[in-house]
């Protein structure tokens, strides 16, 4: 064969591989069902998903401290002068199995209905020195007087499990590259969180969250070569306490300046490989990575450390005259006339998350397909103790007790806690990092 021919044959199979000729269905993060769609002899669209998956969590919890000169605190050592420092003292591990079954139906054209049902088999986390060099005679956490202590070390949370906050959402595709190869596939999305959970409380083996949580997105991807196709996603999240809650139960406008965990923004991207297609019987493997950025805003969380300080068998009570997890500044109690203890809800910093993953999904017929995921997430070190003093009431300057109002007012923050949310004694999170597996099956009608 002439050299211009077999150039003209390579030619054409590369046109033939990477041209923009629609396929037969989105790709999967941009796919949407749809309904009533006489163009595609599509009366309904239905989909069935099972997904198993596993977080693994790990993180070191360090802990402001004042350190004095050739003195050691926990694995720190203060060789030139007396400073504040952070003294790494505990290490943290969290896993987390649970099943979802996710329900999506079309609605309308380029219009879906979904929900996520999901079921915590397990989740167990607990904390422990961090290592040899850390232990009861030099931690400031957990030292040898238990009058002094802040939690018990080492600490294995309640064995939780049962049915978590479900999750409803609508999907809009005004714009769909496989409709009109002008525009590419845009699609709007909205989801609510409801608290059908029963709240995490040290006493119970809940695993809700209470509360109502609010997140909008949207993502623009298009097939820009036949086997690659590019997205792009905006996503905002909002979160608000539900009447059961603990944060609602600790709730006084008047002095608390946060109630409920931080709003998050952020933004993910990335491509998916379309390496194998079969058109006619719409089989198909797509590979898929991603990276996203997100910004968590100052709030109160679950933290790290929460159930540990709320434990009824904390070393650190009340009765034993230790008062690091009591809310001393607050109002008594009018029924013990002693300060309130934690709830082990804290004000967090605020901070930033990043992850990359890759996803695996084969299609080899029609109506079903099966997925794999790994996920890698960073977060950003910051305080996990970090509340407010109060709100200052009267305009004289400062946070008090008791202020300029007849009757005096206290003017502090009914969950600000002395003992750790004061610079020199609050707790960091460091090193935080979750990895993420998860397999699911799906079917579709």
């Amino acid at each position: 064969m002439p050299r211009r021919h077999r150039l003209t044959l390579i030619l054409a199979f590369i046109a033939t591989a990477f041209s923009a000729v629609p396929p037969a269905q989105a790709a999967e993060v941009t796919d949407v069902l749809d309904a009533f769609d006489s163009a595609f002899k599509n009366p309904y669209d239905f989909s069935l998903r099972v997904r198993f998956g596993q977080d693994t969590r790990s993180a070191v919890i360090a802990r402001e401290v004042r350190c004095i000169q050739e003195d050691h605190v926990g694995a720190e050592a203060c060789p030139n002068g007396s400073r504040t420092l952070l003294s790494r003292e505990l290490k943290y591990e969290r896993t987390r199995r649970s099943m979802f079954i996710d329900a999506r139906v079309g609605l309308h054209h380029d219009v879906e209905l979904y929900a996520t049902f999901p079921i915590v088999i397990s989740d167990d986390w607990g904390h422990d020195f961090i290592d040899n060099t850390v232990n009861r005679q030099n931690s400031s956490i957990y030292p040898p007087n238990d009058r002094n202590a802040l939690v018990g070390v080492p600490y294995n949370s309640v064995g939780r499990s049962g049915f978590g906050d479900m999750t409803v959402g609508l999907k809009w595709s005004p714009y769909n590259y496989y409709r009109d190869t002008a525009h590419p596939t845009w699609v709007l999305g909205f989801e609510y969180t409801l608290p059908t959970g029963q709240p995490m409380e040290a006493t119970n083996k809940g695993v809700g969250l209470g509360l109502h949580q609010l997140r909008f997105h949207t993502t623009i991807s298009r097939r820009a070569l036949r086997i690659l196709e590019p997205f792009f996603t905006v996503h905002a999240k909002m979160r608000f306490e539900s009447a059961d809650s603990l944060f609602a139960k600790t709730r006084q406008p008047a002095t608390q300046v946060r109630v409920t965990p931080g709003n998050q923004v952020g933004t993910a991207f990335g491509f998916e490989i379309i390496p194998w297609e079969d058109l006619k019987k719409d089989a198909r493997v797509e590979l898929e990575f991603g990276f996203s950025m997100d910004y968590i805003f100052r709030g109160r969380e679950y933290a790290e450390i929460w159930e540990a300080l709320a434990s009824p068998n904390n070393p650190c009570q009340q009765n034993n005259q230790c008062s690091n997890t009591s809310h001393t500044k607050s109002d008594l109690d009018p029924t013990t006339q002693q300060p309130a203890t934690t709830n082990g809800i804290t004000d967090v910093e605020q901070y930033g998350q990043f992850a990359g993953w890759a996803k695996l999904h084969y299609q080899p017929v029609k109506h079903f397909q099966i997925s794999a995921m790994l996920r890698y997430q960073r977060d950003t070190p910051h305080f996990i103790t970090f509340g407010d003093y109060g709100k200052d009431l009267d305009g004289q300057g400062g946070v008090r007790q008791a202020n300029s109002a007849t009757p005096p007012k206290n003017e502090y923050s009914p969950v600000f806690l002395p003992g750790i949310d004061s610079p020199g004694g609050r707790l960091r999170l460091q090193e935080a990092s979750t990895w993420t597996f998860m397999l699911s099956m799906s079917g579709k009608l």
